[in-house]
């Protein structure tokens, strides 16, 4: 009889949503991304059975990468801030840049003007996120950004955000997330800001549990579950230069038993291939190279880590697409963050017995 109730249910549901203009094919949620990159978080929340109706991006290199993984997805190539009308859907999804977020960026700007972050225009893409927001009208939304937007002017980035949420309408919680706990092979941590409006009932979101650890069930996936059946040496594929001396401040080599360091946007501190023999530590802030066999992480083991598909392929030089690869949101966080959602609208039962 509960078997039966949930597919009555179910059914039900889809018809209503169906009937509202809402749902796509088949009766599934749909979702507007915004920021989209080359499409990770969107992967992920497709995976969970989202279907995803319009996506934007300003990175034509991105968007060839977006493209691979979305070819039928209406995705317009364009400044945000050029689009004046956005789709209603059930679910609007924004991973906005966090460069100025950044704790290293915030490092590195320490003598000098950048370092007002509210002097820095690209710091203000939730404005434009707010506005489509606005015309969305979803019932969720999900948003990403870097560890350091939690820190940055001390926390005043964040509360602007989450006031903006909280007078149009929705109810925020928010997150630091760990990409190891749920499936990737990397030491990876990200925010994510959920919104739920506030007059969808019998809800309230909870971020999902890890699934990957040492107390959970299954264990981390490490470098050699993500690259060990790949190519050594994939001449062209890796940026082939000498290690400057920033890079050897600190240990950039993990073996393969082990999660890979974060993956990130700038070719020339990518992590080290776990080939060969491990760094060497010298003193503070110096770090050696041992033996013959030392390379950085290629772009398409950057994206395998990252747990992309293989037709997520970004245009342009090699730095491009590392830049591409290294901005993505891996899509394991898409599917365990909307995943409560899916089953609160297709599998929630509130009727009485």
């Amino acid at each position: 009889m509960a078997i039966l109730k949930k597919m009555l249910y179910y059914c039900f549901k889809v018809m209503e949503q169906i009937s509202g203009g809402k749902r796509g094919v088949g009766g599934k949620l749909t979702a507007v991304s915004l920021f989209s990159g080359c499409g990770g978080f969107d992967w992920g929340v497709h995976r969970a059975g989202v279907e995803i109706i319009f996506a934007n991006d300003i990175d034509p290199h991105a968007a060839a990468a977006y493209k691979g993984i979305f070819p039928k997805v209406d995705f317009i190539l364009d400044d945000i801030c050029n689009i004046c009308e956005f789709p209603k859907a059930d679910i609007l999804i924004g991973c906005y840049p966090c460069t100025g977020f950044s704790v290293a960026s915030r490092r590195r700007w320490r003598n000098s003007g950048e370092r007002d972050l509210r002097k820095r225009s690209d710091n203000f893409l939730y404005e434009q996120f707010l506005r489509a927001l606005s015309q969305v009208q979803p019932k969720y939304l999900f948003v990403e950004n870097v560890r350091g937007m939690l820190s940055a002017e001390k926390g005043w980035f964040l509360r602007q955000q989450t006031d903006g949420f909280d007078s149009l309408g929705y109810e925020v919680k928010y997150k630091l997330m760990s990409a190891a706990e749920f499936g990737v092979s990397q030491s990876r941590q990200r925010v994510f800001i959920v919104g739920v409006r506030k007059d969808i009932q019998n809800f309230e979101y909870s971020f999902p549990k890890p699934t990957h650890g040492p107390k959970e069930s299954h264990n981390y996936m490490v470098l050699q579950d993500a690259i060990g059946d790949m190519k050594e040496w994939p001449v062209g594929e890796f940026f082939d230069y000498k290690f400057h001396g920033h890079y050897l401040t600190r240990n950039r080599k993990r073996g393969w038993q082990e999660l890979s360091y974060t993956i990130v946007a700038d070719c020339r501190h990518v992590p080290l291939h776990p080939i060969g023999e491990p760094m060497k530590y010298i003193k503070k802030d110096t770090w050696a190279l041992q033996g013959k066999f030392n390379r950085r992480l290629s772009w398409g083991e950057s994206a395998r880590i990252q747990g992309l598909p293989e037709n997520a392929i970004p245009s342009g030089t090699l730095d491009d697409k590392y830049r591409v690869i290294g901005n993505a949101v891996p899509p394991a966080f898409g599917t365990a963050l909307v995943k409560p959602i899916i089953e609160f609208e297709y599998l929630d039962i509130r009727c009485t017995s």
